[in-house]
């Protein structure tokens, strides 16, 4: 088992409580901690490690301090390096005819971030781009979602994926063994029948319907960045296998702290068994929260079915 380690302003520092949590469903990775009491005056970097591995680099959002009769507690509180442009508003002159590893790699860059792209096949160019007084991660993620792409901060770098792209092949969770607390929720409230995307122009639109869902269930989305109807087409579609995604979700806790849990982990796709259960499937890693208290060690995880209309074993 790996052994996690905290590192202020390039610094070791001792803790007593560390949670560190990371999820394709937010770009900023975040870190709650009670520490040794330090002065801290402004907000320091902050690193991870897993054994010597880098999990987590991002700053300090907050503190707080609190004082008893015999003791002094500090809490520090912050977000991975992307924090910085999810909290600022820009403005970007139009470009043409860019990809999203393109553009990526223009704005990441001006806040420190670098970009990579694990796509093997060709992005497709976006006609168009700007952005007014706007966060960049909302435009560029939905750009993402319009070529079913996912993006997630890895280290200070911006990773363009293909939901589930990679397969975790050497580890297979199981219920009762190496898997605790294990649960399975269902829900179809996500699901519609109906599908229908509007782009910035009367001609860019498209709909696609889901013949599982209630056929009086029906959804538009505005979507002022796309700009043909086969870009509609292709959010719609995302719209669609990311509500059957989370149409199942199963959690649990892993005993420890491992490194294949944890460094570069979410978005890979695992194998998960519960013989209780009847289950058996493999899955695509939604979230991790490593958690340190102590002597105790574990890993919370949640996973859902990867982005897929065609679902394996059961039905939505």
């Amino acid at each position: 088992m790996a052994k996690l380690h905290l590192f202020i302003a390039g610094k070791p520092h001792e803790f007593s409580k560390a949670t560190v949590t990371m999820s394709i469903e937010q770009l900023a990775h975040t870190f709650d901690c009670d520490i040794v009491p330090m002065p801290i005056t402004k907000p320091l970097d902050v690193e991870f490690k897993l054994d010597k591995e880098t999990l987590f680099k991002g700053t300090i959002d907050g503190t707080d301090t609190t004082t008893s009769s015999n003791a002094k507690g500090l809490r520090i509180f912050g977000r991975s390096q992307s924090a910085n442009m999810i909290d600022s508003k820009i403005k970007m002159d139009a470009v043409y005819n860019q990809t999203l590893f393109e553009l990526l790699k223009t704005i990441a860059g001006k806040f420190g971030l670098s970009a990579k792209n694990n796509v093997t096949t060709k992005l497709a160019e976006v006609q168009e781009f700007q952005i007014n007084a706007e966060s960049p991660v909302s435009n560029l993620a939905q750009i993402a979602r319009q070529q079913n792409l996912m993006i997630y901060e890895s280290n200070g770098s911006i990773v363009i994926e293909k939901p589930g792209q990679f397969e975790i092949k050497n580890i297979r969770l199981e219920d009762s063994k190496n898997l605790t607390g294990f649960s399975i929720q269902r829900n179809w409230s996500d699901l519609f029948y109906h599908i229908e995307v509007q782009g910035a122009y009367d001609d860019s639109e498209a709909s696609i319907t889901y013949a599982p869902a209630n056929s009086y269930r029906t959804k538009v989305i505005i979507a002022d960045k796309l700009q043909d109807s086969a870009s509609c087409k292709s959010r719609a579609e995302y719209e669609r296998d990311l509500a059957i995604a989370k149409g199942l979700t199963i959690s649990g806790t892993v005993p420890g702290l491992h490194s294949q849990l944890g460094i570069n982990a979410i978005n890979k796709i695992m194998e998960v068994y519960s013989a209780p259960e009847s289950f058996h499937e493999k899955l695509l890693l939604k979230s991790l929260t490593l958690n340190v208290e102590g002597n105790s060690e574990n890993t919370q995880i949640s996973l859902f079915r990867p982005f897929s209309e065609v679902l394996p074993n059961e039905s939505a």
